[in-house]
């Protein structure tokens, strides 16, 4: 009898309730289907997407260890990295405008190459409200100090990171010692005479690069929206593989366009050398001027400037006469007056100068009357001279 009144008993007894999800657990399942990784601090999450690639495999025409060679063997300044290359990350960010307090970051992703093959991580902000998470996950895997390989990332991806940063940092660890090799740069140094546009997407298409069914890079935004207001990460999923793209086009473009100063293409010789030039490697531009086959006049007037400088002026003359310009002659009427001591050719080069100064006819006329001016007193010192 005391049996069947404890069966009764507990068959009346209430069934436990089944638990249900949290919005926020059914959105990180979600992200978790995709390959996403949850990161939670201190009651915030975001999201982490890794995925790695074997040193020698092909990415339209290059292998990504390719990019590690060249970090490891090039010595131009401005490709040049010293720090081991799982500390070098291409990185790209995805805001949600361009600029302004109010822009914030909602996806920054990187490419590194670490040990045997290329690693490619992304962080994911899912709420706005979650930025000391997003901030802290991000800045804990890269480490104290770093090199950034960009396009265009020392005047916006950065600058924006560092702003962002600010309302987090009583939070998380300070932000790194950072270096940059912004190919924005190297773009315009090398190819902008030959390209109407030296965006990402043209720079891309002229190494054979062109992408297809890509999404607008302006479209990123209002798909971020459309996630935060649906928690539905499959909205997002184009925006991650368009930054996806970008991360690892970065490698590929680091590796073309160190190619192009690091190996003897005569077709950028020129380019190399004023690049060269600008950076102060004074040494390194005149092997490359020299080694021009048709030098342009401005490319011969920096030689000639560089031998000078070098103490060479007997071989800088030719040069300097031969280009024909106001600048070449003043230089060859000062080294006869103050070194040649020959003031009567030193007067026969001013006399050039001030020919080619009375033929010009595109120049303002302020500028050229400054001209004019500084000839006809060099002139009339030679006269007093000879006199």
């Amino acid at each position: 009898m005391k049996a069947k009144l404890s069966r009764l008993i507990k068959t009346n007894e209430p069934a436990p309730k089944a638990s249900v999800a949290t919005p926020d657990e059914m959105e990180q399942q979600k992200w978790k289907d995709h390959g996403g990784e949850i990161l939670t601090f201190e009651g915030e999450w975001c999201v982490r997407i890794r995925k790695t690639y074997p040193l020698d495999e092909v990415y339209r025409d290059f292998k990504f260890g390719e990019a590690g060679q060249m970090m490891a063997r090039t010595e131009h300044p401005f490709f040049a990295v010293d720090l081991d290359p799982d500390q070098v990350l291409f990185m790209d960010t995805e805001t949600t405008g361009l600029r302004g307090s109010g822009t914030s970051i909602f996806l920054i992703g990187f490419a590194r190459i670490r040990a045997e093959q290329l690693e490619m991580i992304q962080y994911v902000l899912p709420h706005p409200a979650f930025e000391t998470a997003f901030y802290y996950h991000f800045l804990q895997d890269i480490g104290d100090e770093v090199r950034f390989v960009t396009y265009n990332g020392k005047s916006f991806d950065w600058p924006q990171i560092k702003t962002r940063h600010t309302f987090v940092k009583s939070r998380v660890k300070q932000l790194p010692s950072v270096g940059h090799v912004d190919l924005l740069h190297a773009a315009r140094r090398l190819l902008k005479p030959r390209l109407e546009s030296v965006s990402l997407k043209a720079v891309e298409a002229y190494f054979g690069h062109e992408r297809t069914d890509d999404l607008p890079g302006f479209l990123a935004p209002m798909h971020y929206f459309q996630y935060v207001k649906e928690r539905n990460p499959e909205i997002l999923l184009p925006v991650l593989e368009h930054h996806h793209a970008d991360c690892l086009s970065l490698v590929s473009l680091y590796t073309r366009l160190s190619q192009l100063v690091t190996t003897p293409v005569t077709d950028f010789g020129e380019e190399r050398a004023h690049w060269l030039h600008d950076l102060g490697e004074q040494d390194q531009a005149l092997r490359e001027f020299e080694q021009l086959p048709s030098p342009s006049k401005r490319a011969i007037m920096r030689q000639a400037m560089l031998l000078k400088r070098a103490g060479r002026f007997e071989e800088a003359i030719p040069l300097f006469e031969s280009i024909h310009t106001i600048e070449g002659y003043v230089e060859l009427a000062k080294y006869a007056e103050h070194k040649q001591k020959d003031v009567a050719l030193a007067m026969d080069y001013t006399e050039r100068a001030l020919e080619i100064l009375d033929q010009k006819r595109t120049v303002l006329r302020q500028t050229m009357q400054r001209e004019k001016d500084a000839l006809e007193h060099r002139r009339a010192r030679l006269e007093r001279k000879r006199t």
